[in-house]
């Protein structure tokens, strides 16, 4: 009887204070008509927070959840806005994704721990892509650096080789969630090739940002090929 007591009054305790907490953050919003671009920094933060704790249960799952989710909603913010605030809030979701990837579990993982890598690497993934196009771009418009077309291939040879280096790493360690999310790098560089290079390059740019882009794969395929044959001689 006293154990419950004692729940309920952590429970009613616990939720009148989360209550003013919030009621405090919702005042403080408004009395100092902060941008609404800080709500992601405030989120993001919270992500890390979450990132760097073990909670119990279905919980674990929470931190993941939070940098995919959040990473993709900011990376399509910034597409529609482009606000410098952003880039903190981006930023602050690829540290949460990469503190996120170094405390999950690597040996003897469970049904859960393998859905919760899964979603660690997407969304490592996506904080890396909206935050290193986000950067890219900003970096450019802002003028810090001069806008040079040859410029513009470095992110698209960046993301393939990331891509391509997670592929074989995932296949050669056994870990599908790896090679898939190494995928996602090669198809959205593959994808800003064809239908951004392409049309703002030109001359000897344009052909060799698609050959090097191409020599990129087909190197990856052949290494592919090689561990795949090795793997089976050896069995």
């Amino acid at each position: 009887m006293a154990e419950t007591m004692e729940k309920w009054d952590v429970k009613v305790l616990g939720g009148l204070g989360a209550g003013l907490l919030a009621l405090a953050a919702i005042f403080l919003w408004r009395d100092l008509r902060l941008d609404k671009e800080v709500l992601l920094i405030l989120a993001a933060t919270g992500a890390l927070v979450l990132a760097f704790f073990e909670l119990p249960g279905p919980w674990r799952l929470a931190a993941p959840v939070a940098v995919l989710s959040l990473s993709g909603l900011g990376g399509l913010w910034y597409a529609a806005v482009r606000h410098p605030l952003l880039l903190v809030g981006l930023a602050l979701m690829f540290a949460a994704s990469v503190v996120a990837l170094v405390r999950a579990p690597r040996h003897d993982m469970l049904p859960p721990d393998l859905v919760r890598h899964r979603l660690v690497w997407y969304g490592l993934t996506c904080a890396t892509i909206a935050a290193s196009w986000a950067f890219y771009f900003h970096f450019l418009t802002l003028g810090v650096a001069e806008d040079h077309v040859a410029r513009r291939l470095v992110l698209t040879l960046g993301w393939l080789v990331v891509g391509v280096v997670m592929v074989l790493w995932g296949r050669q360690r056994g870990a599908l969630f790896v090679r898939d999310a190494g995928f996602c790098f090669v198809a959205i560089a593959v994808g800003k090739a064809l239908g951004y290079d392409t049309v703002n390059l030109d001359g000897t740019l344009r052909v060799a940002g698609l050959a090097a882009s191409g020599l990129l794969m087909l190197g990856g395929a052949l290494l592919t090929s090689r561990s795949t044959s090795a793997s089976t001689r050896s069995t």
